[in-house]
Order: structure tokens, then sequence, then C-alpha cells
């Protein structure tokens, strides 16, 4: 041992050694990476909600993120890319995140980050979040994809005007001012809903927080404060605090 330790110490092979650890430390690096940008699912179906449309994904699922804008799934033969809408789990309470999101705390004006494929699940009533290592309980929060995609963490309530729409946690609500359309989704009962012709703010709240998702907008100790549109610009989300 001492005469192998002694061969690789002399000055004549430490750079070669040098060089070696180099490199294998670049393919570790490239390997782990590189799985961390993929995720397999066999054992769950998935499934998400276009304009009042259930698609399924079945079989083995592959998620792919290919760049920073760009996540693929793969399924059954198929392949498309995927926005930042949620993909759910058929059988649990859970949802995973093609994305990046951000996670705001309206009533104190704080935001976060949670990364792709971070996903979110109902325990004892209560949605949590784990981000690889992270595993936080969301209270009082609000999910957002930086452009018109709200994710409610406790039920809430969706007001259009006159109109008030009750919503689980866990569920979804699209504000698109351009197109004047609001398009929901209640996860406990399964319920899409869409709005036109919507010239109303929209404000999603939970009781305790008030949020203008019309302007992207969060209220707290008489202020406001816009949310931010560059999710990736947000630190991580904190295991505290």
């Amino acid at each position: 041992m001492k005469k192998i330790l002694r061969f690789i110490i002399t000055k004549k092979n430490l750079r070669w050694t040098l060089l070696f650890a180099l490199i294998l430390i670049v393919i570790i690096f490239f390997t782990v990476n590189r799985n961390n940008d993929v995720i397999v699912i066999k054992k769950h179906r998935l499934y998400q909600y276009f304009d009042g449309i259930k698609f399924e994904f079945k079989g083995r699922i592959q998620i792919n993120k290919k760049s920073e804008e760009i996540t693929k799934i793969s399924f059954e033969g198929n392949t498309t890319e995927l926005d930042s809408f949620p993909l759910y789990y058929e059988d649990i309470p859970q949802l995973i995140f093609p994305k990046n999101m951000a996670v705001v705390y309206p009533l104190t004006g704080k935001q976060y980050k949670v990364n792709f494929f971070t996903t979110a699940y109902l325990d004892a009533d209560e949605v949590c979040v784990k981000d690889k290592r992270l595993v936080k309980r969301l209270f009082d929060a609000i999910i957002y994809d930086g452009r018109d995609l709200y994710i409610t963490t406790e039920d809430s309530t969706v007001t259009i005007g006159n109109n008030v729409y009750n919503v689980s946690a866990l569920s979804y609500i699209e504000v698109n001012t351009f197109s004047q359309t609001v398009k929901m989704f209640d996860y406990k009962n399964e319920k899409y809903t869409s709005v036109d012709n919507v010239v109303d703010e929209v404000i999603i709240s939970n009781g305790s927080y008030k949020v203008n998702a019309s302007l992207d907008l969060m209220y707290y100790d008489n202020k406001s404060k816009l949310f931010i549109k560059d999710v990736n610009k947000l630190t991580n989300l904190p295991k505290k605090g």
C-alpha cells in the first residue's frame, strides 16, 4: 500500500493523478445532473386538464427537462411538450410541477422558488411540497408560475365580479387577461370551469390573504406588491421561515 501511495504522489505521476481525478469528478457531476433532469414514473397514472378535456398519461412515463424552457413527457410511444400546468396523480393526492414555480406568501410579501419536478401533496389535509431533500408544509401560501397560473394550498374562493367559486387545495386558476378568460380546475371535485368575457378583476382568497390574479398583485400590511415574473431569479424555498 505504501508503495502505491509513493507512486501516486511522486512529481512525475501527481499531474496525471490530478487529471484523472478531475475527469472522474466531471463524469460524476454530469451523470448526477442528467439523472436529476429525468424522472421515470411506472406505478402511477398522471393526468392534466386542457379546455375541459382530461388527458391521461399511463404506462412507463418519462419526464425530461430539456432546457430551462422546455420539458417533455413520453408515454406509450408518444412525446409531447409540457407547460407549467401541474401533472396530477390519478391514485394518490399528489401533483408534480414540470417547471420551476414560485411559492408566494401574500401576508408577508415573501417569494421563493421550488424547482422543476417538485411534488405537492396532501398530508392530513395540509399541503406539503417536496423539492429534492426539502419537505415543507405550506400555510397561507399560493404557488405561481410567473405568468397566468396559480395553484392553491388551502381551500379558497375565486371572486369574479359578483360570482364566487369555491376551489379546494391543489386546485389551479389560470387568468388570461388578454383573452379575458379564467379557467379553473377544482381538484377535490375534479371539476373544470371556464369563464369567458371576464372584465372584472379576479380575486383569490383563502380567508386570510387576498391576491389580485388579474394584476399579479398581493395585498399585505395595508400595502401591495407585485408577484415576481422571473421565477428563476428567486432563491430556493427555505426549510424554516
